[in-house]
């Protein structure tokens, strides 16, 4: 009699045991699925890049974290003109910001005409300048009117 009622609870206490361990990772699962859909939704913003010219010009759209600027074909925003270097400016979206840094450009990056010397954050509406060649930015989920 005792031996049985010792086995009975032997297998209660195992039964118990996988029923907090299923439980456990079904919470940490339900838990990861959810900080996975957040991670989502923490996307930047994306920028709108209109390349002013004298002609009538389409603006550009990039949502990355990151959007680099220059003459390189492997850059974002290709800008085919003798006074931009070939890796010459850099959008990065931190910290729930854009920010923007020159990248050592001969010519120089301008912020609403003043010598980007460091990362700087930027607003909708700022004018970016890398040489001579001149960009409005445009923050927002939809194509600036």
């Amino acid at each position: 009699m005792i031996a049985s009622l010792l086995l009975i609870l032997r297998l209660a206490l195992i039964l118990s045991l996988y029923g907090f361990l299923a439980w456990a990772f079904l919470t940490l699962w339900r838990d990861l699925k959810m900080q996975s859909k957040l991670l989502a939704l923490r996307q930047p913003p994306p920028v709108w890049l209109w390349l002013k010219t004298d002609g009538d010009s389409r603006p550009l759209q990039f949502s990355g974290q990151a959007i680099a600027i220059g003459r390189d074909p492997l850059c974002d925003m290709i800008l085919d003109n003798s006074t931009v270097s070939a890796q010459h400016a850099r959008l990065t979206y931190r910290q729930g910001q854009w920010w923007l840094e020159d990248l050592h450009s001969t010519n120089g990056t301008f912020l609403n005409e003043e010598v980007v010397a460091e990362p700087v954050v930027i607003t909708d509406g700022d004018v970016l300048r890398c040489g001579q060649v001149t960009l409005r930015i445009n923050l927002g989920p939809a194509e600036p009117g």
